[in-house]
């Protein structure tokens, strides 16, 4: 069972590398360094906000493909949804204030839907560091709630927060990747 846990109780973030000392290079240079990672980092750079749509349309997909997506109030401290193997259920805890929360917690419980489909993780090991690194940049409090987990949950966990950053058509498309497209009708198509 992948459960979401909320980063509250993780602390501080990776320390700043060191800055470098001699002469000045030129200006164009001193770009380089900024656009490179930016580039790199791009694919989880905050998308903006997921709204209820979005979450709409992912919810159908997961029910479209078999899984059940149900919403409670959950008993446990910090926890904002868990998904359950054995049954394919997700369970989006009701401690959520915007859609942009909800989406988040449904993005990161369909990732392990996913690693269901695929039968282990989604991500080449040589992409892990990238990854870590990014959600370290982009989302520093996602990063240290890592830490929370057992070193054998990590991976799927860094997978899950990482793909719940990705715009919304992203999270979709990699579910049809990995879980298969709906059978033809099953999706809503009627506005909510």
């Amino acid at each position: 069972m992948g459960a979401h846990l909320s980063p509250a109780s993780a602390s501080a973030g990776p320390a700043r590398p060191p800055r470098p000392r001699g002469r000045r290079p030129p200006a164009v240079l001193l770009l380089i360094p900024v656009l490179l990672p930016l580039a790199a980092h791009a694919a989880a750079a905050p998308a903006p906000p997921a709204g209820w749509r979005d979450v709409d349309r992912l919810r159908d997909l997961l029910e479209a493909t078999g899984s059940r997506v149900i919403q409670r109030d959950c008993p446990q401290r910090n926890l904002q949804g868990l998904f359950q193997h054995s049954s394919g259920t997700i369970v989006v805890c009701r401690v959520h204030r915007t859609p942009a929360e909800v989406w988040n917690t449904l993005a990161h419980e369909a990732t392990h839907r996913m690693q269901a489909c695929a039968g282990g993780s989604l991500t080449r090991p040589e992409e892990h560091e990238r990854m870590a690194r990014t959600l370290a940049a982009y989302a520093p409090e996602e990063w240290r709630a890592l830490r929370l987990y057992r070193p054998a949950e990590r991976l799927s966990e860094l997978e899950a927060r990482y793909t719940a950053r990705l715009p919304p058509d992203q999270v979709l498309s990699l579910f049809r990747r990995y879980c298969g497209a709906p059978r033809p009708g099953s999706l809503s198509t009627s506005p909510r």
